[in-house]
């Protein structure tokens, strides 16, 4: 049995062990979506900053190169932190943070890439697209957010015990 990819577990583990995520209080939260900021709203009053997991998502299942088939999701981070609204030094400040981090983060997918491979978790590392928030955003906070693939293989081999025939 092969170990599935945990966005959640991995994504957590990621932000607690980062210094600068850290040492700013980002909390790692769930999250469906830009639009639905669930955990980042419930605990709106109590935090400061969010690192928000979007596990939520869509995929393909496609064929490799060596004819197995392979099942590819999108994850999507949220790196937010409150400001004051209208506070543009503020604003400057919280974007930065955010932008170490994602830096930070890139580095370590780079790194966790080939541990990973070993369990046959690819992540996609050449392309990390990421989005900066317009202005004051999402309840008040300010940041980015950023996309990552992850390849696992699919076993697709037909299996007359799932069927009635």
């Amino acid at each position: 049995m092969r170990i599935q990819f945990n966005a959640y577990t991995y994504f957590t583990g990621i932000a607690e062990k980062l210094k600068i995520s850290k040492d700013n209080e980002f909390y790692p939260c769930k999250v469906s979506g830009l639009a639905n900021m669930e955990e980042v709203l419930s605990s709106f009053r109590g935090k400061k900053a969010y690192f928000a997991i979007d596990d939520t998502n869509d995929g393909i299942i496609y064929q490799g190169r060596g004819g197995g088939y392979f099942e590819r999701k999108m994850y999507t981070i949220f790196i937010l932190k409150k400001i004051t609204a209208g506070n543009m030094d503020m604003q400057h400040q919280a974007l930065n943070i955010c932008r170490q981090i994602y830096h930070s983060v890139c580095t370590r997918l780079i790194k966790d890439r080939r541990e990973l491979e070993n369990e046959m978790i690819y992540l996609d590392t050449e392309r990390i697209p990421f989005y900066e928030l317009e202005g004051y955003a999402i309840a008040g906070c300010t940041g980015l957010y950023f996309m990552i693939t992850v390849d696992q293989p699919r076993n697709l081999c037909y299996d007359t015990n799932e069927w009635y025939e």
